[in-house]
C-alpha cells in the first residue's frame, strides 16, 4: 500500500522535474541559473509559472523571489547586456528583458516579504499560486500550503482567511482563476469569500476592472460567475444586478432578469467554445474576431448586462402585458458609469455599450422573417433583405460579429411559454446565415473599384472633416453594391441628395 506522504514527495519530485525542463528551454534562463548558482543563494521561481507548468499551460510570467533578488538582477543585466526596469520601489521589484518584445521574454525579480520561502508562500493568495521552485536545480517543490495536491483536486484553495483579508481583491480574484482554469471553488475558501466579499469596495475600481477583464475574457467565465451568484456575492462585485433580481418578464421569459442574464451568458460562452458547431457558416469569422482578449470580454460582459436597464423601465399593460420600454438606453447608461468606476479601456466601454443598445434590433429583423415565412410562404432571405443587415452591423461597426453572438444567446436564454426549441435553433440558424451573407458582402466589397474617396467628397460638396464624410462614403458603397452608381459621378450625386434630404448640404458664399 502507498505511504500518501511518499506519494506526496513524488508528486513534488515530479513537479520540480517538469518545471526543471521548462526553465532550461531558454538560453537566458540557464544562465541564471548558472549565477545563481555561483552566489551560492538561493533564487526561486514562484507563483504562476510553476502552476502553469503544472498545468501544461503556457507560461505569461517568469517570476522569481529570494534574498537580495534585486541585486542579483542588476548583476545578471549587467552581465549579460539586458535591460533593467524597476517596477515597484516600496516593494522592489526589478524586470530583466531577455527578448524584447517575445511573449513573456522578461523576468521578474522581487524580494521575499517573510524571513523564509516557505513563510513567503504561506502569505500568498492561493495555494496553487503557493509553489516554488529554487532555479539552481532543487529536486523537489517548496509547497507549505499543499498547492501541489490542489492542483492533482482541481481547486482553488485561499492560503488563509487571514489572505482574503489582507487583500478584499482576492475574493474576486478566487473566481477569476476558476474561470481560467475550469477548477472547482473550495468550500471552506467559498465561505471566506462569503465573509470578507462585502469588503470589496475598499479596493480601487481600476483593480477591480483588470481582474473583470480577465475573469470575463476566460473560457469558463459563466461557471465562475454562476458560483459567485450561488456563493452570494456576486451583487457585490456588480452592484447594479441586485435590481435584475425577482424582475418578471411573462411571454416568451421563463426567469426573471437576472436569470435570464446568467443563462444569456452560459449561452454566449457554448457560442465562443463551439463556434463550428453552432455557426457553421460563420465560424472562421467568429474565431478571428473572438482571439482578442478584449473581444471576448466585452461580448461575455453584454450577455450578462444587456439588460441591465429592464428594472427601471419595467410597466404593465392594461392587459397584462409586461413592457421594457427604453431599456436598451437605460442599459448603456447603467454600463457606461460602471465602466468608468473600473477604469475599463476606451474599447470594451464602447464594445459592451454598442451591444447593448442594438441587442434587439438583430432579433427584429429574424422575426420580420419568420412572419413573411409563416403569412407569405416566402424565404426568411428574401424578407431580410442585404441592405436592412448591412445597415444593422454599420451601426455596430466594428462589434457587429459579437452583436450576433449576444442576440442569439438572448434567444437561447428565453425558454418560456411563448418560446420552443425549433424556433430557438431557426433564430440561430437565420442569424448564422445573416452573418455569413453580410461577411461575404464585405468580401466581395474589397474587391470592388471606390467611386470617391473623403477626399473628392470634401472637395465637390464643400464639406469639412468629420463623421458625415465616413457616412456618405458608406451609403457610396451600399448603392454600390447594389448596382445603384457605378461612376464617379453618380456617386457625387447619390452624396449631395443625401445631404439635400437630411438639409446638411453646406451653403455656397
Amino acid at each position: 500500500m502507498t505511504n500518501l506522504g511518499d506519494e506526496s514527495i513524488s508528486m513534488k519530485t515530479r513537479l520540480a522535474a517538469k518545471v526543471e525542463s521548462a526553465w532550461l528551454r531558454q538560453a537566458a534562463r540557464r544562465e541564471l541559473s548558472g549565477l545563481a548558482r555561483s552566489w551560492g543563494q538561493a533564487l526561486y521561481l514562484v507563483g504562476g509559472a510553476v502552476r502553469d507548468v503544472a498545468l501544461g499551460r503556457e507560461v505569461g510570467d517568469w517570476d522569481l523571489a529570494g534574498h537580495d533578488a534585486v541585486e542579483l538582477a542588476w548583476a545578471y543585466a549587467d552581465q549579460r547586456g539586458y535591460r533593467l526596469v524597476m517596477m515597484h520601489e516600496e516593494m522592489p521589484t526589478a524586470r530583466v528583458i531577455v527578448e524584447p518584445g517575445a511573449p513573456a521574454g522578461f523576468l521578474d525579480f522581487a524580494e521575499l516579504r517573510a524571513p523564509t520561502i516557505e513563510d513567503d508562500l504561506r502569505a500568498r493568495d492561493f495555494t496553487i499560486n503557493a509553489i516554488a521552485w529554487d532555479i539552481r536545480g532543487a529536486d523537489s517543490v517548496v509547497d507549505p500550503t499543499g498547492g501541489v495536491a490542489d492542483l492533482t483536486r482541481r481547486v482553488v484553495r485561499a492560503s488563509a482567511r487571514t489572505c482574503l483579508e489582507d487583500d478584499p481583491l482576492r475574493t474576486l480574484r478566487a473566481f477569476r482563476l476558476t474561470a481560467e482554469l475550469g477548477f472547482a471553488l473550495e468550500e471552506e475558501t467559498a465561505e471566506w469569500v462569503r465573509e470578507c466579499g462585502p469588503r470589496i469596495k475598499e479596493v480601487a475600481g481600476e483593480r477591480v476592472g483588470q481582474e473583470m477583464l480577465k475573469l470575463f475574457a476566460a473560457p469558463h467565465a459563466a461557471d465562475a460567475i454562476q458560483r459567485a451568484e450561488e456563493v452570494g456575492v456576486l451583487e457585490l462585485f456588480i452592484p447594479p444586478l441586485a435590481a435584475m433580481r425577482g424582475v418578471t418578464q411573462g411571454g416568451y421569459h421563463h426567469l426573471d432578469v437576472l436569470g435570464h442574464s446568467l443563462l444569456a451568458l452560459h449561452e454566449v460562452e457554448r457560442a465562443i467554445n463551439a463556434a463550428e458547431r453552432i455557426y457553421p457558416g460563420a465560424a472562421a469569422a467568429l474565431r478571428v474576431y473572438l482571439a482578442d482578449d478584449h473581444r471576448r470580454a466585452a461580448v461575455r460582459l453584454a450577455a450578462l448586462l444587456h439588460d441591465l436597464g429592464k428594472p427601471a423601465c419595467r410597466s404593465v399593460e392594461e392587459d397584462g402585458r409586461i413592457r421594457f420600454i427604453g431599456h436598451a438606453q437605460e442599459g448603456v447608461r447603467i454600463w457606461s458609469r460602471m465602466a468608468r468606476q473600473w477604469a475599463l479601456p476606451g474599447e470594451v466601454t464602447k464594445a459592451v455599450a454598442t451591444m447593448t443598445r442594438l441587442h434587439l434590433r438583430p432579433l427584429q429583423l429574424v422575426n420580420a422573417g419568420l412572419r413573411a415565412e409563416d403569412t407569405e410562404g416566402k424565404p426568411p432571405q428574401e424578407a431580410i433583405t442585404l441592405t436592412a443587415i448591412r445597415r444593422l452591423m454599420r451601426k455596430a461597426e466594428p462589434y457587429g460579429v459579437g452583436l450576433m453572438l449576444l442576440a442569439a444567446a438572448d434567444r437561447a436564454a428565453c425558454r418560456g411559454p411563448g418560446s420552443d426549441f425549433e424556433h430557438r435553433r431557426r433564430v440561430v440558424e437565420m442569424l448564422d446565415d445573416m452573418l455569413t451573407r453580410y461577411l461575404s458582402w464585405q468580401r466581395e466589397q474589397r474587391h470592388m473599384p471606390r467611386l470617391v474617396n473623403g477626399r473628392d467628397l470634401m472637395r465637390a460638396l464643400g464639406l469639412e472633416p468629420g463623421p458625415i464624410v465616413g457616412e456618405l462614403l458608406d451609403d457610396i458603397a451600399e448603392a454600390q453594391a447594389e448596382g445603384e452608381v457605378s461612376t464617379r459621378e453618380e456617386a457625387l450625386a447619390l452624396a449631395r441628395r443625401v445631404l439635400e434630404r437630411e438639409e446638411r448640404l453646406p451653403r455656397s458664399g
